[in-house]
């Protein structure tokens, strides 16, 4: 199968991962600037910054995961969805610096929580937050990923509502997908217009292991014949930790 493909560079490995990426033409979905262990020390923050920038190898296909530990930017509490913001423009600045594509963020909804003033409220904030963001931060996309929703109506409305900002699309995690009673088929009808970013790996279609590719019980061949009947756009993130894991993962989707 012939994919646009991005892995999870390791920092403290990042010659083989460079190596890997030069062997697929992959690109990278830097995951360090998540960790609070990270981004709460200002000197490894620029330490990883700058030998990420040292890298002899082009970064514009690059992508970031923005935070998602306890991040809520529309919440009612005012000091946490500022905070929330605050932390959300970190992660945007950093992909600013590593010159990259674009950054993922989750929902940050409540899972289960599906009562019509809670999601209604969410859509209209996050129409608000994102059509800020996108106006600050014009060199780069922004993909809201789909996190454990159970069906893909909430994110089709949110980007109906986001027609004409052309920077915000949606990141699908097939694997996240996988894992709901709403069958990936239905997920990609509703979704593929907006699609601008994926991730993909294996599990066992009951929790989210982030297996690598094969070694779970997903239906690849299913998601090869959806990836062809609507030509998506945008890189397909193979989102597994590990040198071994990321090869054998490559190997497994790029033989289908």
């Amino acid at each position: 199968m012939k994919g646009r493909w991005s892995i999870i560079p390791d920092f403290n490995n990042i010659e083989e991962f460079v190596a890997l990426a030069d062997e697929y033409d992959a690109a990278f979905e830097y995951n360090d600037f998540f960790e609070p262990t990270v981004y709460e020390d200002k000197a490894e923050m620029e330490r990883r910054i700058e030998k990420y920038l040292s890298l002899d190898r082009d970064r514009s296909r690059d992508t970031l995961h923005g935070v998602f530990y306890d991040i809520a930017v529309i919440s009612r509490d005012t000091v946490i969805r500022e905070h929330s913001r605050e932390l959300v423009r970190m992660s945007m600045d950093v992909a600013s610096r590593l010159g990259c594509r674009g950054v993922v963020f989750h929902t940050g909804l409540l899972a289960g929580l599906n009562t019509e003033g809670y999601i209604g409220g969410w859509i209209s904030g996050m129409c608000g937050f994102l059509r800020e963001l996108a106006g600050e931060y014009k060199s780069l996309e922004i993909y809201v990923e789909n996190t454990f929703e159970s069906y893909p109506d909430i994110f089709k409305a949110l980007m109906d509502r986001m027609s004409g900002i052309d920077k915000v699309g949606l990141c699908l995690d097939y694997a996240h997908a996988a894992l709901t009673t709403t069958s990936e088929d239905v997920w990609y009808e509703a979704l593929a217009p907006f699609i601008r970013h994926m991730h993909l790996n294996d599990n066992d279609l009951i929790s989210d292991l982030h297996l690598a590719a094969g070694d779970g019980n997903i239906d690849y061949i299913r998601f090869k014949d959806l990836m062809e009947r609507f030509d998506t756009e945008g890189r397909i993130l193979l989102e597994v930790n590990g040198i071994d894991k990321a090869r054998r993962s490559l190997e497994y989707m790029t033989s289908l």
